[in-house]
């Protein structure tokens, strides 16, 4: 089966191995870049980012949470069937020779203890680190620099990336453990959550920022979707409920442009061939979700 245009942009680094292999796609496409322009733009609607070192490199640390640590935990965790492991040790009778204790008979519940952790070593000898080694520590490598880099940016950020390890274990339970979560996944973890960590380094969250992250994350889950209309509809729909967010908080000079914005990638959704049009509506994206958080 053909690689369809709404799974190409989507399924990036974050299904790859982490946010960590940056690069540009062979298509051109710039997916890839979407979590470090969504900081950006969360930075920039939060109102408190200047041109200043300091500023820089707020930014920096917050990259690094995203990409190097949200993004390793994210890698692992979605491409690992941590389920065919599972299988095999609810029949796993082998065990390996553990030094026996004194006074533990075979049949005490110190006895049966210290035989369910020689056959918990060799399955995970035999099974668990073959399979999943390197996934498990990718997860704890990432989950040990997301919490650490969280914790020197705030509490504030603490708090959002345990939210965010929340939300993978969510997606990857829903699947049973079999790797590969649904597509549905990525904006919210590549662009929501990035958005709002961007704004949390410089401010307290506001209702208008969690809103332009929710409408720009519902713009890119039309790439997730199995239909080419629905998608394409979402993509837009999203966009338009960013313009009307600005009409109600009586900023309506900049609805226009925001408009005029999602014209030029309607036109190139009915024109252009499918597995191209994705690639060329990103930039306008990223245009009006730049666009959108300045005048917020």
């Amino acid at each position: 089966m053909p690689d369809l245009w709404y799974n190409r942009p989507v399924t990036s680094e974050l299904r790859s191995g982490g946010l960590v292999r940056l690069r540009v796609c062979s298509t051109g496409s710039l997916a890839w870049a979407v979590p470090a322009w969504a900081t950006l733009c969360g930075a920039a609607a939060s109102g408190a980012l200047t041109f200043t070192v300091l500023s820089g490199v707020q930014l920096l640390l917050a990259w690094a949470l995203i990409e190097v640590g949200w993004g390793t935990v994210w890698g692992a965790l979605a491409t690992t069937d941590w389920a065919a492991p599972l299988r095999r040790w609810r029949a796993w009778h082998l065990s390996d020779d553990l030094p026996r204790l004194p006074y533990f008979r075979p049949d005490s519940p110190g006895g049966r203890l210290l035989r369910w952790l020689s056959e918990l070593r060799s399955w995970a000898r035999a099974v668990l680190v073959p399979a999943a080694g390197p996934a498990i520590g990718a997860v704890l490598g990432g989950l040990a620099l997301s919490l650490v880099l969280g914790a020197v940016m705030g509490p504030d950020l603490v708090l959002l990336t345990l939210a965010a390890l929340a939300l993978m274990q969510m997606a990857v339970l829903l699947e049973r453990g079999r790797g590969q979560p649904r597509l549905v996944w990525d904006p919210v973890l590549r662009l929501a959550l990035p958005w709002l960590a961007g704004h949390l380094v410089f401010a307290s969250m506001s209702l208008p920022s969690l809103a332009l992250a929710c409408f720009f994350g519902l713009a890119v889950s039309g790439l997730t979707c199995g239909g080419r209309v629905l998608g394409r509809s979402l993509w837009a729909i999203g966009q338009i409920a960013v313009a009307v967010l600005h009409v109600v908080l009586r900023r309506p000079l900049v609805v226009p442009f925001l408009v005029l914005l999602v014209v030029p990638q309607w036109l190139l959704a009915t024109r252009i061939a499918e597995d191209s049009w994705s690639r060329r509506a990103w930039p306008w994206l990223a245009a009006a979700m730049l666009l959108a958080a300045v005048a917020l």
